[in-house]
């Protein structure tokens, strides 16, 4: 049997296999974060986020608001696609149906924690592949609202994002140096304008384990502190 979601790995039961159900987790994780980097395109005039969820300075003529982060940043969007899924596996597993959060930002939240704690039996069920494909739709669409037409002719590795989890885990993506804007990771769509370079080299991963004097002290109020998702 192949997997029915990248059609590619062979899997003995169910229709996720590993892989993809390890995509799918690491999908789930990164949407309530994707959710909040949606506002900064709402409001007319803005055109991008200095930081993942934060607003930047209006543009001198205003600009309609993007419709597709409307859509996606609405009830019916992420956190409507996100609870309809998490409804449909307690139906199926028989159980009552789950309470809804009160305010977008915690639906999002609970939807997708909650899903990420069923995804072992999501990847046996019938229809997981469907979830599957529904989860990375949403992470395409959201990159296709903050990363619009990106590309970089000759890369320049800068580093590894140091954006945190909630479970502690760093980030760890590379991140490539443009001088024109600032640079966001692929991964967790963090971003890091070049006012923050020299902060973000200074508490790279491995500069600890090669440093003489010892791990680095707290980032404090630097700009490329490692966030916590």
């Amino acid at each position: 049997m192949i997997c029915t979601l990248c059609e590619t790995h062979e899997l003995p039961y169910g229709s996720l296999c590993p892989h993809c159900t390890s995509a799918t987790h690491e999908r789930l994780q990164r949407l309530p974060r994707m959710w909040a980097s949606l506002d900064a395109w709402l409001a007319p005039g803005t055109t991008g986020s200095p930081q993942y969820g934060g607003r930047v300075r209006r543009a001198e003529a205003p600009l309609p608001v993007n419709s597709e982060a409307l859509d996606l940043y609405a009830a019916g969007g992420i956190a409507g696609v996100l609870e309809d899924w998490r409804e449909a596996v307690y139906d199926a597993r028989g159980w009552p149906p789950p309470t809804r959060a009160n305010g977008l930002a915690h639906r999002v939240a609970i939807a997708a924690t909650d899903l990420n704690s069923h995804l072992d039996w999501i990847a046996r069920w019938y229809a997981g592949a469907d979830f599957g494909r529904d989860i990375r739709r949403l992470v395409d669409r959201v990159r296709q609202v903050v990363q619009p037409g990106r590309g970089l002719d000759e890369p320049t590795l800068l580093g590894r994002c140091i954006a945190a989890y909630p479970d502690g885990r760093v980030c760890g993506h590379p991140l490539y140096a443009d001088m024109s804007k600032p640079v966001q990771c692929d991964w967790c769509l963090c971003q890091y304008p070049p006012d923050t370079w020299l902060a973000l080299r200074h508490y790279q991963p491995d500069r600890g384990r090669s440093d003489a004097a010892g791990e680095p002290e707290a980032a404090g109020d630097q700009a490329a502190e490692p966030m916590a998702a």
